[in-house]
């Protein structure tokens, strides 16, 4: 009897109906089998997450241990061979030490905070001597990073007497270094030139903060106008080079100020000390 009644409803659904129906079922059994894909595709991700999270750990329990970074070992800086402190017991103004080797000088150099001259006619320890001693002026840094530094010093019985030593083509070509001390560092320098020059004061003729002017005057001092000369082979200074001009008077002109003779040596290595 029911049975009868279903297949009556059914033969009593409108044309409309049954294709409504239809497609109801339809999308029915699409929806399922999306579902069912999308979980075998989530069962799928799980299952290849779990496989590279195994493989990543036997990775690691396999791998070697870091080891801890080796803390590297500072060098020791070299002792400064100048006792600064004794030299400030003896006059505040020594504020660096001048080694030319082959020459034999070996003298602090003393810069006065009052008066230029003040160190042309007073030894190291302040006191009146007519032979001065080894100075600089206050134109120029106490720690020689001005691109021109010029040091005086007297000649006749003066501490740059044999700075003439570089006049003889021999002892130029055999004795090409010097030495400045200062506290925490040394400064080397290689002699470049030595020659006569004009009596001009330099630092007050040139201003070195330009670079053509820089650049004009390093030529000079590598190719200098003067008879008396000795230049060294491939040198080359360029607008960043730091010079120290060591300059004293003449023989031929011992109290002359229009006469002067330079050595001249350029900055290649500054070494940090204690």
């Amino acid at each position: 009897m029911p049975a009868s009644s279903n297949q009556d409803n059914q033969n009593s659904q409108s044309p409309h109906e049954k294709r409504t129906s239809s497609r109801r079922n339809a999308l029915l059994r699409v929806a399922a089998t999306v579902l069912l894909v999308i979980g075998i595709c989530g069962s799928g991700y799980v299952v290849w997450e779990q496989y590279h999270e195994y493989k990543s750990l036997q990775r690691m329990q396999g791998a070697e241990v870091p080891k801890n970074p080796v803390a590297v070992e500072e060098k020791e800086l070299p002792d400064n061979p100048i006792d600064f402190s004794a030299l400030w017991g003896k006059n505040v103004e020594s504020y660096a030490w001048l080694y030319i080797p082959g020459a034999e000088i070996n003298t602090p150099i003393q810069q006065s905070a009052l008066d230029d001259s003040f160190y042309l006619n007073h030894d190291q320890d302040g006191n009146y001597s007519p032979v001065g001693c080894a100075f600089t002026q206050l134109a120029n840094a106490q720690d020689f990073s001005d691109p021109v530094t010029v040091i005086y010093g007297h000649n006749v019985d003066g501490i740059f007497a044999t700075l003439h030593y570089f006049e003889d083509a021999e002892f130029f070509k055999q004795n090409d270094t010097f030495y400045v001390y200062t506290p925490g560092h040394i400064l080397t320098y290689e002699v470049v030139s030595a020659y006569e020059y004009d009596g001009r004061h330099i630092l007050n003729s040139f201003d070195f903060d330009r670079t053509s002017v820089r650049e004009e005057y390093f030529a000079s001092v590598l190719n200098p106008n003067s008879v008396v000369r000795n230049v060294r082979e491939d040198v080359e200074l360029d607008e960043d080079s730091k010079i120290v001009q060591l300059s004293t008077c003449t023989f031929t002109h011992p109290h002359s100020p229009t006469v002067r003779y330079l050595v001249t040596g350029v900055l290649v290595d500054d070494q940090e000390t204690k």
